[in-house]
């Protein structure tokens, strides 16, 4: 078997290389194109001519790890992700778990994952459709947030008044509190799902009572 670099051409702005490649074997002929980061390119210092079967292996290696780290970046595109969920993301597209993880490490590297500037935004979205922290806790913890991270939590909800947002909650989605029992009952457990304590709900109830 022939393996040869045919072409090696720059692209996207100089951060990739396509390497062209043709293998021979026999009468089958068979040719492939390969991006790379540009940095991968220096590393395995190529060039066009004949190449070693182990040399191709560490190209297509290469190629793998940087359509991991274009994925990446196209889901970071739509918004914040934790580098546990992005690796999640990255491996239900048919990535392996070495690989998810290596572009990973290499876009935090990059700036481009900051779990506690996402985080504290995840956690003004999460205020915004009047959660509770209990719930809030529960999200990001699905969210894959660090358990570093997780930990500022108590810290960036203390000044928050979640009486007055269960309140606000209820004035929202019920206008007042029902007089039914059975349908007051039905509001507690939503609220409780909510992530409010029953002493927030007790509290919330009240401030709803003395609004006009």
């Amino acid at each position: 078997m022939l393996i040869r670099i045919r072409s090696l051409r720059v692209q996207h702005e100089g951060s990739e290389v396509s390497v062209g490649i043709v293998i021979t074997c026999g009468e089958h002929r068979e040719q492939k194109t390969l991006p790379i980061m540009t940095e991968q390119y220096v590393d395995l210092k190529l060039s066009v001519g004949e190449i070693t079967e182990e040399l191709y292996d560490r190209i297509e290696d290469a190629s793998v790890l940087c359509s991991a780290l274009r994925s990446g970046e196209h889901l970071l595109s739509y918004g914040a992700n934790s580098a546990q969920m992005l690796t999640r993301k990255l491996m239900q597209r048919g990535f392996s778990k070495e690989v998810s993880s290596l572009a990973v490490e290499r876009l935090c590297s990059m700036g481009l994952i900051n779990e506690r500037q996402d985080l504290r935004r995840e956690v003004e979205k999460c205020l915004r459709k009047l959660w509770g922290a209990k719930r809030i806790s529960a999200h990001l913890w699905s969210r894959g947030f660090d358990q570093e991270v997780i930990r500022e939590l108590p810290a960036l909800l203390e000044e928050v008044d979640f009486s007055a947002n269960c309140a606000a909650y209820i004035r929202k989605h019920y206008g007042r509190i029902p007089d039914a029992p059975n349908e007051k009952k039905k509001m507690v457990a939503a609220l409780c799902r909510y992530g409010y304590t029953l002493q927030e709900i007790k509290q919330g109830c009240a401030l709803c009572e003395q609004m006009p």
